[in-house]
């Protein structure tokens, strides 16, 4: 399953709130222009006030400084408190919808999927979906419109400052893209051993008679060990990736300051700019790295929801091996006896489990079923609601 495809598949889960993402958008686009507005500043603070002595912009710009700050804080809660209601709405409409479509699928699928995996599957998967969602949704949508109004700034300043910035831009996304794909291998692998320890947990809970039957708690203590430890080693193998990613980052937006600095300086002392234009292209500048910075720190959990996402859209793409034909013969009620009559059955179209069983059991009558473990008896059971006469 492509990026475009979870992508798109995810938008029409957002479809129904697609009013209030809108409203968020908009709202962030306002932030955007204000964190702009407020590196431009600098200028008027450096030239007007430091340098012209002009007293007019020594009362203005603190009043327009208190205005950016109370309407930005404004929209932001605006932004922010819709898109995690909207997350939180998405995530709760996915466990709805994968609950009621397990439900939907035939026994065959109960049989090949364990419980253990299938409660991993709604709920922990589901909830690193949430931290794409709900959390890193909210980063890139802001960082996005935030470079956007910083661009504009810095281009305005000065443009040929502004392109020799932009060269470490793009060096920026190689350690992103290859990471990436590192953190989306391991998420898979820790949400397989997550379901693999659920599943675990649930039959040796559930089996506790058994294990202490048959004296089986040290190794089953050994064996729960060893999943503990392959799920540490999974999440320290994406933490050694997080801790690397961010500081590289940081060492090429360096490269490109030292290089600003160095550059900007020498058009000041040129007589090129003023020291107010330079102040307020490196200020921007550096509000603009950090947007850039943080999707490294944000690219393990998209990762995770992304490999989150393919597990559950695998599971809700599943059909019903049995599919309820319409106009079908409503069974009657129990009345008088069971009946099998030469019943075979088995799981996917493989070696009968059940074949040839001729058995019936009247209304009142006790009958016991024996034999050794994997005779079919469970399934034969299973199969009672689907036999009345």
């Amino acid at each position: 399953m492509t990026n475009k495809t979870i992508l798109t598949r995810l938008y029409k889960v957002m479809q129904p709130y697609r009013k209030k993402l809108l409203i968020s958008m908009l709202a962030m686009i306002i932030v955007a222009g204000f964190n702009a507005a407020q590196a431009y500043m600098v200028k008027p603070l450096l030239d007007e006030i430091f340098y012209e002595k002009n007293e007019e912009w020594l009362i203005l710009l603190p009043v327009a400084l208190l205005v950016i700050f109370l309407i930005k804080g404004i929209f932001y809660f605006i932004y922010s408190y819709l898109l995690e209601w909207i997350g939180q709405c998405v995530i709760k409409d996915l466990r709805n919808s994968i609950y009621a479509h397990i439900n939907d699928l035939s026994m065959g699928f109960f049989h090949k999927n364990s419980t253990g995996e299938l409660i991993s599957r709604i709920m922990n998967d589901v909830s690193m979906l949430q931290g794409s969602v709900s959390h890193a949704l909210i980063h890139l949508l802001r960082d996005f419109f935030t470079v956007c109004g910083l661009l504009g700034v810095i281009f305005y300043m000065d443009w040929r400052l502004a392109f020799v910035s932009l060269i470490f831009i793009p060096m920026a996304a190689i350690p992103i893209v290859v990471f990436g794909k590192k953190f989306r291998r391991i998420s898979t692998s820790y949400q397989q051993g997550m379901g693999e320890a659920s599943d675990f947990l649930n039959e040796t809970i559930r089996g506790a008679r058994i294990v202490k039957a048959f004296c089986m708690e040290e190794q089953e203590k050994k064996l729960f060990g060893k999943k503990m430890q392959y799920l540490f080693d999974t999440l320290m193998a994406e933490t050694k990736f997080r801790s690397l990613s961010h500081p590289l980052i940081e060492f090429l937006g360096g490269i490109g300051m030292a290089l600003i600095i160095w550059f900007g300086g020498m058009q000041v002392l040129g007589g090129n700019s003023t020291p107010g234009t330079f102040m307020a292209f490196l200020t921007a500048l550096v509000m603009l790295y950090e947007p850039v910075k943080g999707v490294s720190k944000i690219n393990s959990t998209i990762q995770s929801g992304m490999a989150a996402a393919i597990r559950i859209f695998n599971l809700l793409d599943i059909e019903p091996e049995i599919k309820e034909k319409q106009n079908s013969t409503i069974l009657p009620g129990f009345h008088n006896a069971i009946a099998f009559d030469n019943v075979t059955f088995s799981y996917n179209k493989e070696e009968p489990v059940l074949r040839d069983i001729q058995l019936k059991v009247s209304q009142g009558e006790i009958l016991a079923v024996v034999g050794p473990s994997g005779g079919g008896k469970s399934t034969l059971a299973s199969l009672i609601p689907t036999t009345q006469t």
